[in-house]
C-alpha cells in the first residue's frame, strides 16, 4: 500500500507530531471482485504507530528535514545527572505543549555548565574585549551566558520584562536543544 504526501501535508504531520511518534489511522474497505453480491465485503481502521526516532530518520533520507540526536551521558556527577534529567524532562514538557516550563528546565539544565566551565568568570573578562579578540572558551562562555539569560525568562516574572516573556513551542525546541548540546560538552570534563 503506497500514498503520496505534499510538502505541505508533511509540514502539518510535523506541527501535529511535535516531535512524538507519528501515529496515522488507516481506513481499509476490502472488496471481493469476484464475488459483487457481497460488496464491499469488509471495513477496518488501523492504527498505524511510527516511533520519533525512525521517523525523523526516514524525513532525514527524503531531505525533507534534519535531524539532531544529542546524547548526555549520565554520569556519576550528581549535578550532571540531574541536568540530564531535566533535558529529558523538559523533552516531555514540550510534548505535553508547557513550553515556558520546557525552557525553565532548558535553563537548570546549564547549572552544571556554568560551573565546570567557569563561564561567569569567562563571561565577563570576555565582554572586555572585541568579539573578534576572544579566544575560544571565552566564546563558548558567552554563549552560555547569553542562552542562560535567555532562558532565565522563563522561570521570572520581572515587572516590564520577563513577565510579558511568551515562549512558543520553536522556543522551547532550542533551548532544550542548545542545553543538551552544552552540557553533552562536559563529557570531555572530568
Amino acid at each position: 500500500m503506497e500514498t503520496t504526501v505534499t510538502d505541505q501535508q508533511l509540514r502539518g504531520l510535523e506541527k501535529l507530531r511535535a516531535g512524538a511518534d507519528l501515529s496515522l489511522r488507516a481506513e481499509l474497505t476490502l472488496i471481493a471482485l469476484a464475488e459483487a453480491k457481497h460488496w464491499p465485503v469488509a471495513s477496518e481502521q488501523e492504527v498505524i504507530r511510527i516511533p520519533h526516532a525512525t521517523w525523523s530518520n526516514a524525513l532525514t533520507q527524503l531531505d525533507a528535514s534534519a535531524f539532531v540526536d544529542v546524547l548526555i551521558p549520565i554520569t556519576t556527577v550528581k549535578d550532571r545527572a540531574t541536568a540530564a534529567r531535566r533535558i529529558r524532562e523538559a523533552k516531555d514538557a514540550i510534548r505535553d505543549g508547557r513550553y515556558e516550563h520546557a525552557v525553565a528546565l532548558a535553563r537548570a539544565a546549564l547549572d552544571p555548565v556554568r560551573e565546570a566551565c567557569n563561564t561567569k568568570k569567562l563571561h565577563d573578562q570576555a565582554v572586555q574585549r572585541k568579539a573578534g579578540e576572544r579566544n575560544q572558551e571565552e566564546r563558548w562562555a558567552m554563549l552560555t551566558q547569553s542562552a542562560y539569560t535567555l532562558f532565565s525568562g522563563a522561570p521570572h516574572d520581572d515587572a516590564g520584562t520577563t513577565e510579558n516573556f511568551t515562549w512558543t513551542r520553536a522556543d522551547a525546541v532550542a533551548a532544550v536543544a542548545t542545553a543538551a548540546g552544552l552540557l553533552a560538552r562536559l563529557e570531555e570534563l572530568p
